[in-house]
C-alpha cells in the first residue's frame, strides 16, 4: 500500500468533542476477549448500538453521544486493544485491524449483543467492515462517518489517485516528528493536518480531548506500521446489512471518494452529507450526527 495512504490512516486519530467538556460516564466495565481485557461503557436498554472509536483515541470520544442514544437504545462504547491508558498486553506486535476486528467480533459474542448496529469513524470503519464481511451474523447494520478503507482508492481514476497523493503531503510534518521519535508532537501535527487546522491549532482544542490524544499518542508508531487488509468493491457487494455513510461538506478528497465508492459498491448503502464540517464532523456536528444515527435506527 502506498505510504501516503498509510499516513492518511492516521486521520482516524482525531476525535474532538466540542468546546465544553461532557460529563463522562461514571461507570465502566471490563470484558475478556481473545485473552485481553477491554474497557467499555454500557448504558440504556433496547437495540444494541456499538460505537467503535477512531485511532489515537478510546471509548471517551463517543461520550457526547451517550446520553441521547441511551434514551432510546442500548449504547456500548469500548476501547480497542492497545488504546486507552491501560498497560499493553505485549509490545504491540499484535496491533492490526485484523486483531481489532477479531476483538470486536468476540466482544459482540461475549456481551451477547449480536447482531448489533455498529457506529464508526475513519479507521474503525475498516475494522467494522472486516467484521461485517467475516461475521455477517453479528452485524445488523452500520453507520460510518468517512470510513478509512484505503484499498478502495486503487479503484478510483488515476487522476483522482494522483490528487489524493498530493493531498497526503500535508502529513509530512507529522511523519517528521514520528521519525524523530516524538509521538506527542506527531499526534499534534496529525490532528492539525486532518482537521485542516493551522500550525498550533492543536492548542485551541478542548483540554480534555488533548489529554485523550496524549494518552493514546503511544499508538501512533504502531498505526503507521500496519498494512490494512484489502477490501475491494466486489467484497462490499456481498454485504446485505443496511449502511449509512456520512461525509463532511469540506472533507478531503480521500474520504469523500471512499464514501462515494462504498455507496456505489454496497447494495444496501446510502450516503449523506453533513454541512459545514470536514473529517471532524462527529465532533463539530454532534447534533447532526446523532440525528442521523437515530434516524437510521428508526428506519432499520
Amino acid at each position: 500500500m502506498p505510504k501516503s495512504f498509510t499516513v492518511l490512516m492516521l486521520s482516524a486519530a482525531v476525535a474532538l468533542a466540542g468546546q465544553t467538556s461532557p460529563v463522562f460516564a461514571q461507570q465502566t466495565s471490563t470484558v475478556e476477549v481473545n485473552g485481553v481485557t477491554l474497557t467499555y461503557v454500557d448504558e440504556g436498554e433496547g437495540t444494541p448500538v456499538v460505537f467503535v472509536p477512531a485511532a489515537i483515541a478510546d471509548h471517551r470520544v463517543w461520550e457526547p453521544y451517550r446520553e441521547a442514544i441511551a434514551r432510546e437504545h442500548r449504547i456500548i462504547a469500548y476501547t480497542q486493544r492497545y488504546f486507552g491508558t491501560e498497560p499493553w498486553p505485549d509490545d504491540g506486535e499484535q496491533f492490526s485491524s485484523e486483531t481489532h476486528a477479531a476483538d470486536l467480533a468476540d466482544l459482540l459474542r461475549a456481551l451477547d449483543v449480536g447482531p448489533a448496529y455498529l457506529v464508526t469513524w475513519s479507521y474503525s470503519g475498516q475494522v467494522a467492515t472486516q467484521v461485517a464481511l467475516e461475521h455477517p451474523e453479528l452485524v445488523r447494520g452500520m453507520v460510518h462517518y468517512e470510513p478509512h478503507i484505503p484499498s478502495l482508492v486503487a479503484e478510483l481514476p488515476e487522476d483522482t489517485q494522483a490528487a489524493i497523493g498530493e493531498e497526503s503531503k500535508k502529513y509530512g510534518p507529522a511523519m517528521e516528528a514520528l521519525e524523530a521519535s516524538d509521538a506527542e508532537l506527531a499526534t499534534r501535527r496529525f490532528i492539525e493536518a486532518v482537521f485542516q487546522r493551522s500550525p498550533g491549532g492543536f492548542e485551541q482544542e478542548p483540554e480534555y480531548m488533548r489529554s485523550i490524544w496524549r494518552d493514546n499518542a503511544r499508538t501512533v508508531s504502531l498505526q503507521v506500521a500496519i498494512t490494512l487488509p484489502i477490501i475491494i468493491c466486489d467484497d462490499l457487494a456481498t454485504l446485505e446489512q443496511p449502511t449509512l455513510i456520512l461525509k463532511g461538506e469540506h472533507s478531503d478528497l480521500f474520504y469523500g471518494s471512499i464514501a462515494d465508492t462504498m455507496v456505489r459498491c454496497q447494495p444496501q448503502a446510502e450516503v449523506r452529507m453533513i454541512p459545514g464540517v470536514n473529517h471532524d464532523g462527529p465532533v463539530h456536528a454532534v447534533e447532526a450526527f446523532t440525528a442521523a444515527i437515530l434516524g437510521f435506527l428508526t428506519e432499520h
